[in-house]
């Protein structure tokens, strides 16, 4: 009699850790989504970690499962370094993620962060491109969108766009220096940027053929239709 009690308690247990593994065995199936994610620019800011915290959150496995994918979109669209979020499934159902993120134009050195061209603060987690324009010293937002629009002129003209290397305020005058030229320059607010753009390429060219013969220190753009140049 003992021995018959003893073999249903072992069969009894054997079966609750046989069931006790099949519910393990599911939720962790249903804890895992499979997807592919496809960068525009290559990951650039390395967010992969980011996006992977957001898919594999228990709230947002039941918002997929359900197709509620809007809910996931929203909130990888809060993720400061990516610009737009699209997330589908393919005709065999597989989940995949096109991220487009935000490009960056200049380097704020103060916050360590990058600047993109909606004038977006983006923290860096990765070094990006050397070529990028630094922005020195504490900056208002105001003068930050100024920044995004002197950077969007210069990107715009082809013997510019390559050029700029360094911006900073001075009492909210915005001053400039080129790669190629010795002088700083006092640009002072995003007004008639077209017009002080032709100015400061025509000085540009006229120092080129005059390095020997005369050396400057600033060029200001801040008069109306004219440039002063400063002499060492």
């Amino acid at each position: 009699m003992n021995r018959f009690i003893t073999s249903v308690l072992m069969l009894s247990l054997i079966s609750s850790m046989i069931l006790l593994s099949s519910f393990v065995e599911y939720d962790n199936y249903q804890s895992k989504i499979d997807y592919t994610v496809y960068y525009t620019l290559n990951n650039q800011y390395n967010n992969k970690p980011e996006i992977d915290s957001i898919m594999t959150n228990k709230s947002n496995i039941e918002f997929i499962r359900v197709n509620k994918l809007y809910e996931i979109e929203s909130k990888l669209n809060k993720v400061e370094s990516i610009q737009e979020a699209n997330i589908f499934r393919d005709l065999n159902f597989n989940l995949s993620i096109n991220i487009t993120e935000r490009e960056p134009i200049a380097y704020y050195e103060k916050n360590d962060s990058y600047i993109d061209l909606s004038g977006k603060i983006i923290k860096r987690n990765k070094k990006l491109y050397d070529k990028l324009p630094l922005l020195l010293g504490d900056t208002s937002k105001n003068n930050i969108k100024k920044v995004v629009d002197v950077i969007k002129v210069f990107k715009e003209d082809d013997f510019l766009n390559q050029e700029l290397e360094r911006l900073w305020f001075k009492e909210d005058e915005l001053f400039l220096k080129l790669k190629s030229f010795q002088f700083d320059i006092r640009f002072g607010d995003n007004n008639k940027m077209n017009k002080k753009l032709e100015m400061l390429k025509g000085f540009c060219l006229y120092d080129m053929q005059n390095k020997e013969n005369e050396t400057y220190k600033q060029i200001d753009l801040v008069y109306t239709n004219q440039l002063i140049a400063i002499k060492k």
